[in-house]
């Protein structure tokens, strides 16, 4: 067989399974609630984005769905550094995804997961994920730096909160009130709702006004919200303070809460960095109002 031939064989077997991954890829139900996106342009080695975000931290258990949102290209998502990684795909790997196609992966373990797409292997992304929580009375809350998020470190952190005092059924939906406070101030509050209970929330430092968006899955409403802004840029003790409001369209019969302890950590702190202040975690305001505290 000579080389023209070869290297058309090889063309054509390469979309062959292409087209065959992302077919199955499009089968699939979407169950993801952490999106990452290859935008328009994420082939090109001097794009500014490949995959986007480029780094993630999550807590584990968390399941990222990656989408091919770049036209006329076919991209990969695969664990390892790349080539010379000898282990390269072993965590997980999307096979060949046309435009068009998703793939998904749940991170059942703690560790650092760098990937890569096999034919445009300039293109690299990182997911840190992290076990750590703190049970609260009401809510498990999870994130994917832990209690301490060092933005030196990591650039956003995806925080989870799963009910523990009440079930809730996968298609119910459940309305949150999320305040976020700095230093014992109020510097954020929002509502936000999701299915069967869990609220996946992304904080994100930035220099810009505060801007919240998502969820990243819609239809039904699983995916992750993100919540950006300058407020969490300082050195600082915050609080999130979470209550579930409605439960359907009806407030629950008593009052579930919990408040959880965060400290953030700026990427260029100056001088002596504040200790973390002790005693940080959940703490309980069932049976009294928010607005009494």
């Amino acid at each position: 067989m000579n080389l023209g031939i070869t290297v058309t064989l090889l063309v054509a077997g390469i979309i062959a399974t292409a087209g065959a991954s992302s077919a199955y890829a499009q089968d699939q139900v979407i169950r993801g609630t952490y999106a990452i996106r290859m935008p328009p342009g994420a082939f090109d080695q001097n794009s500014a984005v490949f995959y986007d975000p480029p780094a993630s931290a999550i807590p584990v258990g968390t399941t990222v769905v990656w989408f091919n949102d770049d036209p006329g290209q076919m991209h990969t998502v695969t664990s390892g550094t790349g080539f010379e990684d000898a282990n390269y795909g072993s965590a997980f790997d999307s096979g060949f995804m046309n435009e068009g196609a998703f793939f998904q992966h749940t991170f059942d373990a703690a560790g650092e997961f760098p990937y890569f797409c096999q034919l445009h292997p300039w293109m690299v992304g990182k997911i840190t994920v992290s076990d750590a929580f703190e049970q609260g009375h009401n809510f498990k809350f999870s994130s994917g730096t832990g209690p301490v998020f060092d933005f030196s470190k990591n650039e956003r952190t995806l925080l989870r909160l799963e009910p523990t005092s009440i079930e809730v059924d996968e298609d119910e939906p459940v309305t949150y009130k999320i305040t976020i406070l700095k230093n014992g101030e109020e510097a954020f509050s929002g509502d936000f709702r999701s299915l069967g209970g869990d609220l996946y929330l992304e904080l994100i430092p930035t220099d810009t006004d505060t801007r919240v968006y998502g969820p990243d899955i819609s239809d039904p409403i699983i995916g992750a919200y993100h919540v950006e802004g300058s407020f969490l840029k300082d050195n600082a003790a915050y609080t999130v303070r979470a209550e579930i409001t409605q439960i359907f369209d009806r407030p629950p019969e008593d009052q579930i809460g919990d408040d959880f302890g965060v400290q953030i950590v700026p990427e260029f702190p100056l001088g002596i960095l504040l200790p973390v202040v002790a005693g940080i975690g959940a703490t309980i305001f069932a049976g009294r109002r928010l607005g009494k505290l």
